[in-house]
């Protein structure tokens, strides 16, 4: 278990550990070997958490079905100064959260593929490609412009589609 806790920030669930019943890591809450942070997530507390804690939290609320994009992702990136005030997940089009998640979670609705996601230590973000095809349009100008200008810098995208992305700025009035 604490391997795959290790892989998912510290971060059990039901579904990730199958071979424990869920009644035994409840007892492992009680004997405070797990603390219950959410409704079938469990963390390890002897292990460090991630910078990115409350993303992979994000994830395992969803069940696993989330990604992490849009803003979220452009600030996993590091490709602009963003500071988003929620976490954006992106969910398959059919799953339909039904637990509240209150105002901290800003869902999103699409089918992605592999290509579009990547995993940076235990966040599963969008890839930069598909970020900067998801926030191109609905981040401020000047952030778009930054992040593709660092994604392009760091060779993370083509000059084809940083001429096309910045072509898409220009189209929004930001030249």
């Amino acid at each position: 278990m604490i391997d795959v806790a290790v892989d998912h920030g510290g971060y059990v669930t039901p579904a990730l550990v199958p071979a424990v019943p869920a009644v035994e890591l409840r007892k492992m809450v009680a004997r405070g070997t797990l603390d219950a942070v959410a409704h079938g997530v469990y963390r390890v507390p002897v292990l460090p958490r991630d910078r990115y804690d409350e993303l992979i939290l994000a994830r395992l609320w969803a069940k696993g079905r989330g990604v992490v994009s849009h803003d979220s992702a452009l600030m996993v990136h590091e490709l602009c100064d963003i500071n988003p005030t929620g976490i954006h997940l992106t969910i398959p089009t059919a799953y339909r959260i039904s637990r509240a998640g209150g105002d901290r979670y800003v869902i999103h609705h699409a089918e992605l593929v592999d290509r579009d996601v990547t995993r940076l230590d235990a966040v599963v973000v969008t890839t930069i490609a598909r970020t900067l095809a998801d926030t191109i349009t609905t981040v401020p100008a000047y952030l778009a412009r930054q992040a593709v200008t660092t994604a392009a810098e760091r060779g993370a995208i083509a000059s084809a589609d940083r001429a096309r992305l910045l072509g898409v700025l220009e189209g929004r009035g930001a030249a």
